[in-house]
């Protein structure tokens, strides 16, 4: 049988071994965010609610962005934000312009706690400080890629990657390829595509 947890197959296809080795990457990413949130008793989600509302603008900071973000449903979001305010982390503001609707912000307690918690991703990043340049820049590229093939089956919500924006585009320069965006009028160098754009705006055609 052709499955990736078959040794006899996976040995001798690449394809399998990098989905494998994806998925233990995986599992360290989710080690390194329980260790550093169970101390303060918070689940993973709540955590990443947190951190996204101390650094996303007013209008990313409700309900449905975060479900969007974080590709879980809104009631999964609104019973970890409803946890969250009990905590005293988060609380709900009513929108000026149309009180039906609210967004969230943290509160001084929740402020301080996600200055402790944010950087639960650096003991992963200083795995790639000895990685030459170049082959960091491959490798982006080519995740980059995957997660847009994710997006176009439906298993992922769209994120907001430079390859799906209208204002990017590739241009022959010398006879080499290069990525120019519009919006900013400037060639962009591999390492400087972005996953998370917020001045994004998804090509259409």
């Amino acid at each position: 049988m052709k499955s990736i947890f078959n040794h006899k197959y996976q040995h001798n296809d690449v394809d399998a071994k990098l989905v494998l080795a994806l998925e233990r990457i995986s599992h360290i990413f989710r080690v390194l965010l329980w260790e550093q949130t169970k101390q303060y008793n918070l689940s993973p989600i709540q955590t990443q609610i947190l951190i996204h509302v101390y650094h996303q603008p007013e209008a990313e900071r409700n309900i449905t962005a975060l479900a969007q973000r974080l590709n879980i449903t809104k009631a999964t979001v609104s019973d970890a934000v409803k946890s969250l305010v009990q905590k005293k982390l988060l609380k709900k503001l009513s929108d000026k312009e149309d009180a039906r609707f609210f967004y969230l912000v943290l509160t001084p307690k929740g402020n301080e706690l996600v200055k402790k918690i944010e950087n639960w991703g650096e003991q992963f990043k200083r795995n790639f400080k000895d990685i030459p340049i170049g082959k960091k820049s491959a490798l982006y590229e080519t995740l980059l890629q995957i997660l847009i093939n994710f997006e176009e089956e439906g298993i992922i919500n769209r994120n907001r990657i430079c390859f799906t924006c209208r204002h990017f585009q590739k241009q022959k320069k010398n006879r080499k390829e290069i990525y120019f965006c519009q919006l900013l009028n400037l060639p962009l160098k591999t390492n400087e595509l972005r996953v998370d754009c917020p001045e994004h705006e998804l090509a259409t055609g």
